[in-house]
């Protein structure tokens, strides 16, 4: 389908005159000339009025929350680099999601950013944005704006991301100045200054002539104002850990050219020549850890999580913890399974493992409604306060842990939980240890995990 086809062909819902109109036929035009196939194309949108017009393209589309439209892109890009990731978003965007816009610049992430810049918010009722010129009349400054506008392009020109440019719905040649855009490889934005035409124009007699007047006024002149030729980030990335840059087309909900990224989590640990046996597992298993601050909870978890990985599985995980440090509780959550992962929450744990009175408190209420399929591997001072209903395991790891080095407790229990869930073989946890930790860490990790594992077998 390259070259095909990238417009839905309906009739558009902007207000009539709005300027979002011709950015979205100009981007049109952008596409057709670059020819990538529908299907490697993302439009992806926030709130806001140029945030319909992701309806209007045949291709891909993530439509998200105000100001975010630039992280979504972001993990588009870093999951599969092959797609050709447009953004869409208003200055209310920009303004809202500031710091996300400064760091995809930063890195060079390879998309391609169009500013719908109006200045002002017109979804909302033309309240003033960061672009909004001094003295402009807008609902929010009926008297003029006192605040001094955000220059998009000389913010992100210290960055030196590969193309910035500036143009106006007026002009001629927008759609091309795109397809530039499209064709640079690394991040690209072209900051279009647009007429809103229910409340900036109507307020501030903005036309044709007066936009470029704006334009000189406020030192912002049109035309391509930057070009860098710095690495784009999700290459440069895959090739500073040696991942590999093939993809998959494994259907993730119903949706196909997802990454596989079992070789390029396994690539990252450098475990592809690791002598280790793969996993057997078949389902999606919920783990929680639950202990104290200073237990090395989230050291521990990332093993499990990077064993299972070098032993072909997908893993996520996700830590909770204070503010404070080394005082009250800290848990994580590890999704381990043989498919991708979709969904990264735990609602119904099969795995917990509490080691500590701080881990009982953390888990609270969701102890006792637990289901009958849930293990739970305590400590086994505390396995008298576990409720009845899950299997339970009280097994001694504080003990155990002093006999190796304390610090290690958490990785007794995970060497516990390998074992007597049959997740994955141990030794890949100790591979995995092996090459996150320094070494003499690492030395103790690998004993904790098999003196874990030693306590399942020591049951029989």
């Amino acid at each position: 389908m390259s070259g095909g086809s990238y417009s839905t062909e309906e009739s558009y819902s902007f207000c009539p005159g709005c300027g979002h109109a011709r950015i979205v036929a100009y981007l049109e035009e952008a596409l057709r000339g670059f020819g990538a196939s529908p299907e490697d194309v993302v439009v992806v949108t926030d709130i806001g009025c140029v945030g319909l017009a992701d309806r209007y393209f045949a291709t891909n589309a993530f439509h998200g929350l105000h100001g975010r439209s630039i992280t979504y892109a972001t993990g588009l890009k870093l999951a599969n680099p092959r797609l050709t990731v447009v953004v869409v978003m208003g200055d209310g965007g920009t303004g809202i999601g500031a710091a996300h816009l400064l760091a995809a610049a930063r890195r060079n992430i390879g998309i391609t950013v169009v500013v719908a810049n109006n200045f002002n918010y017109g979804m909302t009722g033309g309240q003033h944005s960061t672009t909004s010129p001094e003295g402009a009349l807008t609902s929010t400054t009926p008297r003029g704006n006192l605040e001094t506008p955000l220059d998009l392009l000389g913010t992100l020109r210290p960055a030196r991301p590969s193309f910035l440019a500036r143009g106006t719905v007026f002009d001629d040649g927008m759609g091309s100045l795109i397809l530039r855009a499209l064709r640079t490889d690394g991040f690209s934005l072209i900051d279009i200054w647009d007429n809103c035409v229910a409340y900036y124009a109507r307020r501030n007699q903005l036309t044709r002539k007066t936009i470029h007047a704006f334009m000189e006024e406020m030192g912002m002149p049109g035309g391509v104002i930057y070009e860098g030729d710095r690495a784009e980030y999700t290459q440069a990335w895959r090739e500073q850990y040696g991942v590999p840059n093939h993809l998959s087309s494994v259907p993730v909900d119903g949706v196909s050219s997802a990454v596989d990224l079992t070789d390029t989590e396994s690539a990252d640990l450098n475990l592809a020549d690791a002598d280790i046996e793969g996993s057997a597992l078949e389902v999606k298993v919920g783990i929680v850890i639950a202990g104290s601050a200073g237990q090395k909870i989230r050291s521990a978890a990332t093993i499990l999580g990077g064993g299972a990985i070098a032993s072909g599985l997908w893993a996520t995980q996700k830590n909770d913890y204070p503010i404070t440090v080394r005082t009250g509780p800290s848990a994580a959550e590890v999704v381990l399974s043989p498919h991708h992962i979709n969904y990264t929450g735990i609602e119904d744990p099969d795995v917990i493992l509490v080691l500590s009175e701080d881990g009982l408190s953390y888990l609270g209420r969701r102890l006792s409604s637990l289901s009958e399929h849930c293990t739970v591997y305590v400590e086994e001072g505390l396995a008298g306060q576990i409720p009845t209903g899950p299997r339970i395991i009280p097994l001694p790891f504080e003990s155990t842990a002093k006999t190796n080095n304390r610090s290690a407790l958490a990785a007794v229990g995970i060497g516990a939980v390998l074992a007597g869930e049959g997740l994955y073989p141990v030794e890949a946890a100790v591979e995995a240890a092996r090459e996150i930790q320094k070494e003499s860490i690492a030395r103790v990790t690998a004993k904790s995990l098999d003196a874990g594992a030693l306590l399942i077998s020591g049951m029989g």
